[in-house]
């Protein structure tokens, strides 16, 4: 389950001369597990892998990979417990 309002971040832009800011550069996949929830206004960026069973709080912002079965928020997200 997806909340509203998330984002899956994947590509960006460099910050430096004119000739760097005109392309976008490409983030590794982003995974997300069998039965893992995401909260509302999440934001995920790439290459983050989350595990199977995971809960992901609203408006956490996950910049690192999350165990399977875990409860994970804040920003950066981290991981706030695991779950049974």
């Amino acid at each position: 389950m997806v909340g509203p309002f998330t984002r899956f971040v994947t590509d960006s832009h460099e910050v430096g001369p004119t000739q760097k800011r005109g392309g976008a550069n490409k983030w590794p996949p982003i995974h997300v597990g069998d039965g893992t929830w995401i909260g509302a206004s999440v934001t995920v960026l790439g290459g983050v892998n989350i595990g199977k069973g995971c809960i992901i709080a609203a408006g956490a912002v996950v910049a690192a990979d999350v165990p399977d079965n875990s409860l994970a928020g804040g920003v950066p997200a981290k991981v706030i417990k695991a779950l049974p």
